[in-house]
């Protein structure tokens, strides 16, 4: 570029050209006014549509089933046991009584005096889980005898101990030390009668049933058998009996039992039996009506903040006058205040709407529709009729998908917008091209009155040299 002095002359070239692209630019400047203003709105209808998509959210939780069928589970004596429901579990009283509770076996092996580091030996244990009866043993058909290679050579009691918990056999092998040494104990994983060991060894010493190497390890409590672990913690079942009928159970935990209700026993309670009731829950059904009429007037909210008009100021909101929004803003108030059947509406269950065109709850009354069905029939509809929650979803997909009311006003301005930068990037170049143009000719001027001038200075000298005649 040139200086800002030109040649020879006072022309301040620079600063002629700057002002001079200070208009040129007007066209510049007013379109980055639009683009900014479009960003604003593009901004705002963004902000509408995220009101929309939570309150559509809230209105398809309430279109499922399962959120007016839940179901709570209490019991009077919660010393005795711990209840929960489930939505397939039916109203109703239970009588608990109980009589014991399920618990696990447990075996010791003697004491070792050289503790974890122990030499057992090596060979192979098989764990079974079963029961015994009559002096028999009954394996468990549930649980399959596993087989544990113990490695040759000099085995610990804490290798043996992480080999049999590596195996998944169905017990539990920790090292205890009484202070006589220390003991393999073995605790079965399932509580219950039909979760007892029989533990049998392959011993390399080759004799399976002596007290040296692993056979020092096996439990056989059967008429014949031969047991070096002995018996800490004698397995047994849980016993109760639940409306007069008498229930047993492996688990303190019965899952099927009564339907649909978990119920976990704590303890006994011989001759005073307890009152398991299960009864409908509607916290869950009212604190979703409640999450749609927040997000329904969150959505009110931000449609009124981006359309609204500033009288003193004299200013309008982004949105001001955009047909698109007050149409959405009918479409939403349509959906709030029709009936789905005769006499079946929000106000129908105490939710009414204000003169702001928010709504309420009136808490009392829609505790009522709950505990009636009548919320349920509103929002789930029936048989040829449907239900509002499903009206709401797809209201607001007509309105928010790419090709709904906002959706298509989005598409429209985002196209707009890549016409702008378009536009934009053209008049820069302009820009630089006129400011180019500027520069060449005022320099070329400067140039002239440079040259006019020296040509000027000449002409006068040589006047000036020229002999003066007199009359």
């Amino acid at each position: 570029m040139a200086s800002s002095l030109a040649f020879g002359t006072n022309l301040d070239i620079s600063s002629i050209v700057t002002q001079l692209m200070t208009v040129e630019q007007r066209p510049l400047t007013l379109l980055a006014e639009k683009q900014a203003k479009l960003e604003t709105k593009i901004s705002s209808y963004g902000m509408i549509k995220g009101a929309m998509s939570t309150l559509q959210t809230a209105a398809e939780a309430l279109g499922k089933a399962e959120i007016f069928a839940s179901r709570k589970a209490t019991i009077a004596d919660s010393a005795v046991a711990t209840v929960a429901a489930s939505t397939t579990a039916t109203p109703g009283n239970y009588s608990i009584e109980v009589s014991s509770l399920a618990r696990s076996q447990v075996t010791a092996s003697a004491a070792f005096a050289g503790g974890s580091a122990a030499n057992v030996g090596s060979g192979t244990l098989t764990i079974e889980l079963g029961s015994y009866s009559g002096g028999a043993f009954t394996a468990n058909p549930d649980k399959t005898a596993v087989n544990i290679d113990i490695s040759s050579g000099a085995a610990t009691l804490a290798d043996v101990r992480d080999a049999i918990n590596a195996a998944d056999a169905g017990v539990t092998a920790s090292l205890l030390n009484d202070g006589t040494g220390t003991r393999l104990v073995l605790t079965s994983q399932d509580g219950g009668t039909a979760n007892t060991v029989r533990i049998t060894a392959a011993d390399d010493d080759g004799n399976n049933t002596d007290n040296a190497g692993l056979s020092r390890l096996i439990y056989d409590a059967s008429t014949g058998g031969t047991s070096n672990l002995s018996e800490k913690v004698t397995a047994s079942d849980a016993v109760l009996k639940i409306n007069g009928i008498d229930v047993t159970s492996s688990s303190n935990t019965l899952t099927d039992t009564i339907e649909g209700v978990t119920l976990t026993l704590k303890s006994t309670n011989v001759g005073n039996p307890t009152t398991l009731t299960v009864g409908a829950d509607y916290t869950g059904a009212k604190s979703a009506i409640e999450k749609l009429v927040k997000s329904y007037n969150d959505a009110i909210l931000t449609i009124k903040n981006q359309t609204s008009y500033n009288t003193t100021t004299q200013t309008g909101a982004a949105l001001n006058g955009e047909s698109t929004v007050l149409s959405l803003r009918s479409r939403l108030a349509s959906a709030v205040t029709e009936e789905i059947a005769p006499g079946v509406s929000l106000g129908s269950i105490g939710v009414s709407v204000q003169k702001d065109g928010s709504l309420k709850i009136d808490s009392d009354k829609l505790t009522t529709a709950l505990e009636s069905g009548a919320a349920k029939s509103l929002f789930m509809g029936s048989t040829g009729v449907t239900g509002l929650a499903s009206k709401i979803d797809s209201m607001i997909s007509s309105v928010i998908d790419d090709d709904g009311l906002i959706g298509n006003r989005l598409e429209g301005m985002e196209e707009t917008k890549k016409a702008m930068n378009r536009q934009r990037d053209a008049l820069n170049v302009r820009m630089e091209q006129i400011e180019a143009r500027y520069r060449r000719q005022f320099t070329a001027l400067d140039s002239l009155i440079s040259s006019m001038n020296t040509t000027s200075t000449f002409l006068t000298q040589q006047l000036a040299s020229l002999p003066t005649y007199s009359s």
